[in-house]
Formats: C-alpha cells, sequence, structure tokens
C-alpha cells in the first residue's frame, strides 16, 4: 500500500503513464469530455471533490511546464485567483479552445466542481 499521496488506483496508475508534453485536463462536473483520452471520473456529489483538491493533489505528483485555462475565468474570480497563484505563466484561450484542445489530452480528470469555468490544461514537463 502507498504512504500517502493519490491513492485512487486508476488514477495514480494513468499519472505513473503520462510523459513529457501530455496533456492532463482537471475539469468540473459539466466539462464536456471528448472521446479518446482515457478518463477518471472522480465526481461524487456536486462540489466533491471541488477542483481546487484535485488540482493541488495532481500538482504534488507531476512536473508541469505550462497549463491552458479559458479566458472566461475571469467570471470564477476563485478559480481564476488560484489558478494564478499555483500557475503563474499560465495561457489563457477561448473556452471553445479550450474545449477543442481537450480532445488532444491523453488523460482527463473530472471533478465534481459546480462552478462555471473550473477547467484547466495542464502540459507535463519532466523532473530532470
Amino acid at each position: 500500500m502507498k504512504r500517502g499521496g493519490i491513492i485512487n488506483a486508476r488514477l495514480a496508475g494513468e499519472l505513473a503513464g503520462l510523459g513529457h508534453t501530455d496533456l492532463v485536463v482537471v475539469c468540473d462536473a459539466g466539462f464536456p469530455i471528448p472521446p479518446g483520452p482515457s478518463v477518471v471520473d472522480l465526481a461524487f456529489r456536486f462540489g466533491v471533490p471541488s477542483f481546487g483538491t484535485v488540482l493541488f493533489g495532481l500538482l504534488e505528483e507531476i512536473v508541469v511546464e505550462g497549463a491552458t485555462a479559458a479566458e472566461e475565468i475571469k467570471e470564477n474570480p476563485d478559480a481564476g485567483n488560484l489558478l494564478q497563484e499555483v500557475l503563474p505563466d499560465l495561457g489563457l484561450v477561448s473556452h471553445h479552445d479550450l474545449k477543442r484542445m481537450s480532445a488532444g489530452a491523453k488523460l482527463v480528470v473530472r471533478t465534481g466542481e459546480a462552478t462555471p469555468f473550473s477547467n484547466v490544461i495542464l502540459r507535463c514537463g519532466v523532473a530532470f
């Protein structure tokens, strides 16, 4: 048994398989998930688990060299401030473009978040 970190077996396995430049989408409960990427659906109830909880957990496990969110995140100050705080080089695109970009993701992690535009695409880096 793992000592800590992500203990969801499916999510831990998917994270272990990520490589440099792979894309990981962390999305709210309403985000349209495209066909193609592996999906780990953590949603239990609206708000559980929250976008922030899942994002922080992922950031402790993977190396991120870049991130993209929707410009509309400005309409959700809580999520927008969180993303700017933990991902200072955050790029912004339209929500339409973010949904289009998600089709190229290797992994989608769906949260139970129920506030609009609580979505981000993380681009994996390397630890060396």
